[in-house]
């Protein structure tokens, strides 16, 4: 739905729902969501947050990817 709705509206897409990961996160980023939140994970496990953001930068890394804005709807081509 994040790649549907980004595509199809001209403001900032906030991707949710089911994000536990910094995958879970990357794959919204990719999709086109310009920020993505944590919702439930965090009370499963209070550092969700942090092991999220450190996936989205070891992914970056990775990739060689300065900026994380640079993944956002690199997908959408």
């Amino acid at each position: 739905m994040v790649w549907q709705t980004s595509n199809a509206v001209a403001v900032p897409v906030v991707g949710m729902g089911g994000i536990a990961s910094g995958t879970d996160a990357v794959e919204f980023l990719l999709a086109g969501a310009t920020a993505i939140a944590v919702g439930t994970a965090n009370f499963i496990d209070p550092t969700t947050t942090m092991r999220v953001a450190d996936g989205i930068a070891e992914y970056c890394r990775e990739q060689g990817v300065a900026r994380v804005q640079e993944i956002i709807g690199a997908l959408q081509s």
